[in-house]
């Protein structure tokens, strides 16, 4: 079995290729060649910027392959090989066989020269849907060891300046039996990426992959657990790794934790009745069904496109029973209204908010017409700007059940619902969370 090294070399990368690249090569070959009888060094000249590092790596892929190479591994030439990282392969290979893609840990070089682990990586990685659990910087690097037969079925895409090399992963990991495991395989220099008329920069590269990774997350189920101290780990779908929202599924969290933390010591009642204005994708009814053992939750959320995550996430974590939809599709505020749904920004799907419009698509209720005579313990409010309607609308509710409440306020309500509201009400403010353009308040009744 022959294992080929390919390495493109840009511009700037010469004088790398020769005094660190190509001898760790050579050290790795002395230590040990693993499982193959030859490893050979592919370089592939583009000093002049005339090919482009993809289709230089093609090239090389077919030269591979019609050279009987059953294995290729990709190192840049600002990157090293690690002296064991033949030998390591040949085992992993030994305890897998079937595997056609094996990659290992992230390594970097520190500031000092010295190698060091990336922070926050998996140390294994075993499916698709797992890899697309994990951002791409912390997943994956080029560095890997992939059956010649599917990396030159795929290749590298030559019209793109950067984020080829994630395209040919997902295609791939969708493809064909490829796992990241617990090895170092190379060292990756960062800080001194090729130049030329095609070069591009890290944060062009974040961008290209970042989108990649949504379109990937879009066509394949993809769910994030949060392991929350239940028996199973809480489960939420990811359709776009860039919300606020599902971005902290995908580090494993319930996003606001911290103040769901303190809703949790406010709130003493058992198995609450709740109303959520502005549920969004369920992070918080899928909380409250696990932590507070809600008795019943009223979602009321306008956006199509967030109830389709919300009933997902409702049936993954096996609460329907607990959920009234009376509030499906609908909005809150004084009464009935007629608005329309505006997200001004994509990648934060629960800041959409209502614009009144007498042809708008989305209609709103009062939550005292909503609710009639059922019991509420808790109301949380996030209605984008409509924070007092949505109160206006609940003030018999309010007055006769005196439940929890948790609002946003927008800065420029703040003194209208601390100076006015609550004192109308007969509420206190007891906690509150600052953010930027918003205040959350926890207020009680007086008294309580």
């Amino acid at each position: 079995m022959k294992c080929a090294v390919i390495t493109p070399v840009g511009p700037g990368h010469k004088t790398l290729l020769a005094e660190s690249c190509a001898p760790s090569i050579a050290q790795a070959k002395a230590f040990g060649q693993g499982p193959f009888e030859a490893v050979d060094h592919l370089v592939m000249d583009d000093t002049k910027g005339e090919h482009g590092r993809s289709n230089r790596r093609n090239e090389a892929l077919q030269q591979a392959l019609s050279g009987g190479y059953e294995w290729v591994f990709f190192l840049d030439a600002d990157d090293v090989m690690t002296p064991n990282a033949l030998e390591s392969f040949g085992a992993v290979l030994a305890g897998e066989p079937d595997l056609d893609a094996i990659w290992g840990l992230i390594c970097t070089f520190d500031e000092a020269g010295n190698p060091e682990l990336r922070e926050g990586q998996p140390e294994r990685i075993d499916s698709r849907e797992a890899l697309l659990r994990v951002a791409p910087y912390l997943s994956l690097q080029i560095g890997a060891f992939i059956r010649t037969e599917w990396a030159a079925k795929f290749g590298f895409d030559p019209d793109m300046d950067t984020g080829e090399d994630f395209k040919f992963y997902y295609q791939l990991w969708a493809n064909c039996r490829c796992a990241k495991r617990p090895e170092i395989f190379f060292v990756n220099r960062r800080g001194q990426h090729s130049g030329g008329p095609r070069g591009a920069t890290g944060a062009d590269w974040s961008k290209s992959v970042h989108e990649q990774w949504a379109e990937q997350l879009d066509q394949s189920p993809v769910w994030a657990e949060i392991p929350d101290g239940g028996d199973v780990p809480a489960r939420m779908r990811v359709t776009n790794p860039r919300d606020l929202i599902q971005a902290a599924h995908l580090r494993g969290e319930f996003f606001e934790q911290d103040s769901l933390a303190k809703l949790k010591s406010l709130l003493k009642t058992e198995k609450p009745s709740i109303v959520e204005v502005g549920a969004n994708i369920g992070n918080h009814v899928v909380w409250y069904a696990r932590h507070l053992d809600a008795s019943r939750i009223f979602p009321v959320e306008p956006n199509p496109e967030a109830l389709n995550l919300l009933e997902q996430n409702i049936d993954a974590n096996g609460i329907s029973e607990r959920i009234d939809r009376r509030g499906w599709g609908l909005g809150a505020g004084r009464g009935e209204g007629r608005f329309s749904a505006v997200t001004d920004d994509a990648d934060n799907l629960g800041a959409t908010r209502l614009v009144a419009s007498d042809e708008g698509g989305i209609e709103t209720r009062s939550l005292d017409e909503l609710l009639g005579q059922d019991h509420v313990d808790f109301i949380k409010i996030d209605a984008e700007g409509m924070e007092m309607d949505v109160l206006a609308g609940a003030m018999s509710l309010i007055e006769r059940d005196k439940p929890v409440i948790w609002i946003e306020v927008l800065r420029a309500n703040m003194m209208d619902f601390v100076q006015g509201w609550c004192r109308k009400a007969g509420y206190r403010v007891v906690d509150s969370t600052a953010y930027m353009n918003t205040v959350d308040y926890f207020a009680i009744p007086k008294g309580s």
